[in-house]
């Protein structure tokens, strides 16, 4: 019954998540930037150099480029006329259904991958790793596991860098959205 509950809520929270893709969020600088550059660093961290893995990094590097440019191909921005405490444009993103596909892919290019790894995978495997992936979106902080492997540090960090670096040249104030706080400009007159 406890199995039973927990694959309802399980669900539960990935219609939670998909529900969300079709909001105008606020635009995050720790979501678009912060951790997409920790994923990178800890796949440079954890990854092997074996003449085998970095033909697979290779082939994951270039999935997870297709998968990043996907997820951003029909995002919409809302922007507000407004500007936060520091002087940067506040911008609203809603990341539509190609999101959403992309996100699956990325999950499924995972499990490949840890498949890969591992030669072997049981369906409670599949079902753990749902759930981690369920709550790295729902609760930005989990991101920042250091238990990931070399294979899920290089997907989530190339497929991440490459969404913003594709919505950054779809919305050009995103540029000012996205930088560090400005400095007090009151020195400079």
């Amino acid at each position: 019954m406890l199995r039973i509950g927990s694959y309802i809520l399980l669900f539960y929270l990935a219609f939670r998540l998909s529900k969300h893709s079709f909001e105008f969020e606020k635009v995050s600088r720790l979501e678009l930037v912060v951790l997409p550059l920790y994923s990178t660093l800890m796949f440079f961290i954890t990854m092997a150099w074996k003449e085998e893995d970095i033909i697979v990094a290779s082939v994951l590097l270039l999935l997870s480029f297709l998968i990043g440019w996907l997820q951003s191909s029909k995002v919409e921005f809302k922007d507000e006329g407004k500007k936060d405490k520091y002087e940067r444009p506040i911008i609203l993103m809603k990341k539509n259904w190609t999101y959403i596909i992309g996100w699956i892919i990325l999950f499924l290019v995972i499990i490949g991958a840890h498949f890969y790894a591992n030669s072997h995978i049981e369906l409670e495997e599949v079902v753990t790793e749902f759930w981690k992936e369920i709550v790295k979106e729902i609760l930005i902080f989990a991101r920042f596991n250091a238990n990931n492997g070399w294979e899920t540090w290089l997907i989530t960090g190339v497929s991440s860098l490459t969404f913003t670096c594709f919505i950054k040249s779809k919305n050009k104030k995103l540029v000012e959205t996205l930088a560090r706080r400005r400095q007090n400009s009151s020195f400079n007159k």
